[in-house]
């Protein structure tokens, strides 16, 4: 097979943030093609993420063949306001060429530009559709992340549960305050969150915040009984076998968050943690195939299955057990790797 020059507009300079380590660059790493992030240079195809020059192809007249990484839900339906401020601020800070549009449409002319359209989930390749006709769902690898066995915390007086994600995700929590209040008050269960501890208020890169003072906004009277730590890998894990569950509460009257794809379920599931998780499509349509029931639709729910999850021993190594076979066929180093050959050498 080809060793291939792979043009690249990434998420991150350094190619480090997640969008590109776990995608393109996990990809690139294992077939051996090289990234060049210099567009004046030759190269096969073009990948362009969404932290990318989105109005590109107005420069480009000809070139090489196009792919688009959208991992987010930017073509779901938003209000009219902050669909304008999103696309116009974007432009108007020099992050994406052209004049003011609306975020949606700027996203949905690229679809339209590109050979391809890579996206994470099935939801979202359904928005996709009609301006894509070749489109591939490709999840992010964890590889990256220790595949960990499921560990009983039976007779352990000591419950812990572990909360991961970025800063942007936390207000999920503030939808379960009065659970986890409920479940955590006058108790010694500790809520592990590993995210980051600083992060930026406007479009990823201006108005810098401290993540510990977003947490207290999120958790309420919860967060005496609360742990925030710096996001590392060695911490994920470290605190994953501390914990004797997981939970992924989200705000779902965001259009953004609710088309959130499957990553952060598999992850629990990778790290050996029963994980219980709002009503997301992705996560709905996970929990069914593998057969588990980690769905929390309403407050009732959180409460009950929260005490379910930290007192039955066997209920939570079925979880695991079923979540893990999951992986194991669908969510594979082969079948990821086989998925992004098949994305590339479709526009070439």
């Amino acid at each position: 097979m080809k060793k291939l020059r792979i043009g690249y507009l990434p998420m991150s300079k350094d190619l480090m943030h997640p969008g590109d380590r776990r995608r393109l660059v996990h990809w690139v790493k294992h077939r051996g093609h090289r990234i060049v992030t210099d567009l004046d240079e030759n190269v096969d195809v073009l990948v362009i993420s969404e932290r990318g020059d989105l109005g590109i192809t107005r420069k480009i007249k000809k070139g090489p063949p196009i792919v688009f990484d959208l991992i987010d839900g930017y073509l779901s339906p938003e209000k009219l306001a902050i669909d304008w401020l999103r696309g116009s601020s974007k432009v108007l800070t020099q992050n994406i060429s052209g004049p003011p549009k609306k975020f949606t449409s700027i996203v949905s002319q690229l679809c339209v530009n590109s050979s391809a359209v890579i996206c994470s989930s099935v939801e979202q390749e359904s928005l996709i559709l009609p301006f894509s006709n070749n489109t591939h769902v490709i999840l992010d690898s964890h590889d990256e992340i220790a595949f960990l066995p499921y560990r009983s915390h039976e007779g352990n007086r000591k419950r812990e549960i572990l909360w991961e994600g970025l800063p942007a995700t936390m207000g999920g929590l503030r939808e379960i305050q009065s659970a986890l209040e409920k479940l955590l008050k006058g108790s010694s269960i500790k809520l592990n969150l590993v995210s980051d501890l600083q992060y930026f208020k406007i479009l990823g890169s201006y108005v810098p915040s401290e993540t510990n003072a977003l947490l207290k906004k999120s958790l309420g009277e919860s967060y005496s009984n609360a742990r925030l730590v710096p996001w590392s890998v060695d911490n994920l894990v470290k605190f994953a076998m501390q914990s004797s569950a997981s939970i992924i509460p989200v705000r779902l009257s965001s259009p953004l968050q609710f088309l959130k794809p499957e990553n952060r379920l598999l992850i629990m599931w990778r790290l050996g943690l029963p994980c219980l998780t709002s009503k997301l499509p992705s996560y709905t349509r996970v929990n069914q195939i593998a057969g588990v029931d980690g769905i929390c639709e309403t407050l009732e729910d959180w409460n009950t299955k929260l005490g379910l999850v930290l007192t039955h021993d066997s209920l939570n190594e079925d979880m695991v057990s079923r979540g893990q076979a999951y992986l194991k066929e669908f969510h594979n180093t082969d079948v990821l790797l086989g998925k992004w050959d098949r994305a590339i050498y479709s526009v070439l």
